[in-house]
């Protein structure tokens, strides 16, 4: 039996693009209305429960949680190209603000990020995903900026020709340590990596060496895991600082 196909019309590519987002929705609805077929995956509990209905800024934009979401041409994606901060709020301020944008400019000229949105533009997309959350204290914010979009696959940053991204993922998140009892920490196998080869300075989304730590620490229980450098001193855990306090 002869199989015919018919070609696109590209002509209507941007208006697909745009019902796309209706589609999948209507979709959704008609599938709880027929029933499933098979009983489908449920969520998983969220930590925070409250986090179920945030708002995602990505791009210049902000998007209901489960309709925030990068192209698969986007470099963290492919490489997990991008860079972050970790912010906190606290009684209606987001701590040491100037200080962590310092730090993510910093992070993406040693990338050679181009087209970098500006300070008060990132500013101003972090107050306005805070407002619309209401979060104004015990919450946090993973801040990232991508390389951007790319033309085609690949590694080559040239290809890199739709300016960075922005994605700002505020949530409610309670302090991550119980600090009244202490916590358990152990030391990882994993070492940190050596500036000879990447510089730590630079706040990058590739976090492999993070992560193996983490995967160690969690299979010993523990609340995080200490990485030490190449020459065996300790250098931070998986997901902090370490800082030292004489005690008088």
């Amino acid at each position: 039996m002869a199989m015919c196909s018919t070609t696109f019309p590209f002509v209507f590519y941007d208006l697909l693009e745009q019902s796309l987002p209706f589609y999948n929705m209507l979709k959704r609805q008609i599938r709880k209305i027929r029933g499933p077929q098979q009983p489908p995956l449920s969520d998983p509990p969220l930590p925070v429960p409250a986090n179920k209905n945030i708002l995602v800024w990505v791009g210049d934009e902000l998007l209901p949680r489960n309709s925030a979401k990068v192209s698969v041409f986007d470099s963290v994606v492919q490489g997990g190209d991008a860079v972050w901060e970790g912010l906190r709020i606290y009684d209606g301020k987001v701590f040491k603000l100037d200080e962590h944008l310092d730090r993510l400019f910093d992070s993406a000229k040693a990338m050679a990020f181009s087209n970098v949105p500006t300070r008060d533009w990132i500013k101003d997309a972090i107050f306005k995903t805070l407002i619309a959350n209401g979060m104004f204290n015990n919450a946090h914010i993973r801040l990232t900026l991508t390389r951007g979009k790319k033309v085609t696959s690949g590694m080559s940053p040239a290809f890199n020709l739709y300016g960075c991204a922005l994605i700002v993922l505020a949530e409610w998140k309670p302090p991550v340590y119980d600090n009244s009892h202490g916590i358990k920490l152990v030391t990882a196998t994993t070492r940190r990596n050596s500036p000879n080869s990447i510089d730590s300075k630079i706040h990058h989304n590739n976090l492999i060496n993070n992560i193996l730590a983490k995967i160690e620490g969690n299979l010993a229980q523990a609340e995080d895991a200490i990485m030490l450098d190449k020459d065996g001193f300790v250098s931070e855990t998986n997901a902090t600082n370490i800082a030292l306090r004489e005690q008088l």
